[in-house]
């Protein structure tokens, strides 16, 4: 195994843990994930697939975020549905997403880029803003731009990129169950009459 073989399944082995602690709400998701997306970042850059790079500074950004949100609010693990706002604000994040990764590349003078990484970058800024939000629909985008980067990564030669993404696919859906869950038992517990009484 070659040293760039190695940063990939660095990058690969703690993008699954990552994503496996962000089914269990468990705040261990942000640093773990952190490595991840910093690896990517250098990864996809190389590859000239500049969204894909972007959306890995992003993630690592919103990390950063997402770690401070979640390690100093007192609801750690209280999670629920995206309010009408919320939904605004990451169809705000996804267009700007799209306009930027489409055209900030061009201005540059680099290669433009394929739609799918321009597209998938995208639903990708509003995933991961909903997931700092502790929203559970975040897992529904994380669905689809997971199944966009399989297909990518397996076009640009990364196979083992892109069974991580195939991976990721499987448990957005097992932490999209999970989030609900642990929603309407949330709910649940709000509307027991010990807790209301008090």
């Amino acid at each position: 195994m070659d040293v760039e073989q190695g940063i990939e399944l660095l990058a690969t082995l703690t993008g699954l843990l990552s994503v496996w602690l962000a089914r269990r709400a468990h705040v261990g998701l942000y640093p773990i994930g952190l490595v991840s997306t910093v690896l990517l970042v250098g990864i996809s850059y190389r590859q000239a697939l500049y969204a894909h790079a972007g959306i890995n500074f992003w993630y690592s950004m919103m990390g950063l975020y997402g770690w401070w949100r979640w390690s100093t609010t007192r609801s750690e693990g209280r999670i629920g549905r995206a309010t009408a706002k919320a939904w605004w604000v990451a169809v705000i994040l996804m267009l700007t997403a799209w306009l930027v990764f489409t055209y900030v590349p061009v201005f540059l003078g680099l290669n433009p880029l394929k739609f799918l990484d321009v597209l998938s970058s995208s639903i990708a800024v509003g995933a991961m803003f909903l997931m700092s939000a502790r929203h559970t629909e975040h897992w529904l985008l994380w669905i689809l731009a997971n199944a966009l980067f399989t297909y990518l990564f397996f076009a640009a030669g990364h196979p083992l990129i892109a069974v991580q993404y195939l991976i990721f696919i499987l448990l957005a859906i097992w932490g999209w169950r999970s989030w609900v869950l642990k929603e309407e038992a949330c709910e649940d517990l709000e509307n027991s009459p010990e807790i209301t009484k008090k």
